[in-house]
């Protein structure tokens, strides 16, 4: 049987975790402001859809919003996870030294 490796890069998950966060926050921060838009249309049905969509994307845009958010955690976690085994490891078999 073959030997298997697994690398871990921390620092690839904590960039994953800084980025999914300020992805997070770009859609928290986006005001919704479709009102101005739509106001602006000129046309009753056209502002009506402008409207409409807004309010659509509002709830698409929390839940994405929420699981970035989850997925950040995950990530954060993952890589406290893996450095605080590395930390152990290498505690280990420097006391073995």
């Amino acid at each position: 049987m073959g030997r298997s490796t697994l690398t871990v890069r921390g620092s690839s998950l904590e960039a994953l975790f800084s980025t999914l966060t300020v992805i997070k926050r770009e859609l928290e921060a986006a005001d919704g402001s479709a009102d101005e838009a739509a106001d602006a249309c000129g046309h009753a049905g056209l502002a009506e859809r402008v409207r409409s969509f807004s309010t659509e994307w509002n709830d698409v845009r929390r839940g994405l919003s929420e699981s970035l958010g989850d997925l950040g955690r995950s990530a954060g976690a993952l890589a406290d996870g893996f450095s605080e085994v590395e930390n152990q490891l290498a505690g280990q078999l420097a006391g073995h030294r």
